[in-house]
């Protein structure tokens, strides 16, 4: 059998390196990624505030409606939005109670919904009540620690950087 030689994908190569170094500048300077997520946040919600204004004002046009609560909607994300990137240190906070609100409602949704695995045996709702009430628990100590919920935040961070990193020299080859 003859297999033909592959080639070495060399973008890809130089982006998992890439994604490496981005991994381990976000575990060596842990503030500043923090900051660095909440002024792409702050640029995201001016730019859908932005998008949204354009929208409401092309639904009035085509449809004829009022579109006031989009208009609403857009200034609350574009004052949200410069609040994050003129304000950074309040970006930053607010970003890390997100997070931890975000797991919060995540864990209560899996706590909610565990009556419905109890379809597929007890030891599987049991299974997800176990793992529901440690998120839990978890989000509940995020919410009150919010060094803790940061640096959680720097780890997923750096772990995706790192894994998307390794995947893509993998990947190269």
């Amino acid at each position: 059998m003859n297999i033909p030689k592959r080639k070495i994908d060399w973008l890809g190569l130089i982006f998992g390196f890439l994604s490496l170094y981005v991994g381990y500048l976000v575990t060596w300077y842990p503030l500043n990624s923090l900051s660095t997520i909440a002024y792409i946040i702050g640029f995201a919600a001016v730019l859908r505030g932005v998008y949204q204004l354009w929208f409401g004002s092309q639904m009035g046009r085509y449809l004829g409606s009022d579109s006031g609560w989009t208009v609403l909607s857009a200034i609350a994300n574009i004052i949200i939005g410069i609040i994050f990137i003129a304000h950074i240190n309040v970006g930053v906070v607010i970003t890390v109670y997100m997070f931890a609100i975000w797991f919060l409602l995540d864990a209560g949704f899996q706590l909610f919904t565990a009556k419905f695995y109890h379809f597929f045996g007890k030891k599987y709702y049991w299974l997800i009540v176990i793992v529901g009430t440690l998120n839990l628990i978890f989000a509940i100590v995020l919410l009150f620690n919010p060094v803790l919920a940061g640096g959680v935040i720097v780890f997923m961070l750096a772990f995706f950087f790192f894994a998307t990193g390794i995947a893509e020299i993998i990947e190269a080859f």
